[in-house]
């Protein structure tokens, strides 16, 4: 009877073992089907956030050329640059200048003034 006793010991260890590794198997397959399912969903939504980012730098792009455009087109038109002044030469404005004093001004004539010159009369000493 020992030999059945140590028997059915081993046979319920075993079994025992067999049970809890099945029980294990089972709880770490459903843990293992639970992981790779979020590793989906996130392999998923990274995919999704690229395609998004790729959009939205496509957008940014067209926006840049649209803006590009509007400047060019409120741009103002350049203007020519002024010309430059000519400066006289210096025996020139001296030449004109003597020109000028060595002729009197012209009177003008006598019906084109309105009004009569003013003359500055000196006072009198004791009048």
């Amino acid at each position: 009877m020992e030999n059945f006793q140590v028997l059915s010991l081993i046979v319920g260890f075993v079994l025992g073992a067999v049970l809890a590794a099945g029980g294990v198997f089972i709880w770490l397959s459903r843990q293992a089907k639970l992981l790779q399912q979020r590793l989906q969903q996130t392999e998923l939504a990274r995919q999704q956030g690229g395609q998004q980012l790729t959009q939205a730098r496509k957008q940014v792009e067209q926006l840049q050329r649209d803006c590009h455009e509007l400047r060019l087109a409120v741009r103002p038109a350049p203007r020519p640059a002024p010309a430059p002044e000519v400066v006289p030469d210096a025996a020139e404005a001296t030449r004109r200048y003597a020109e000028a004093l060595l002729k009197p001004a012209a009177a003008p004539e006598p019906g084109t003034q309105a009004f009569k010159d003013t003359v500055v009369l000196s006072r009198g000493s004791g009048d």
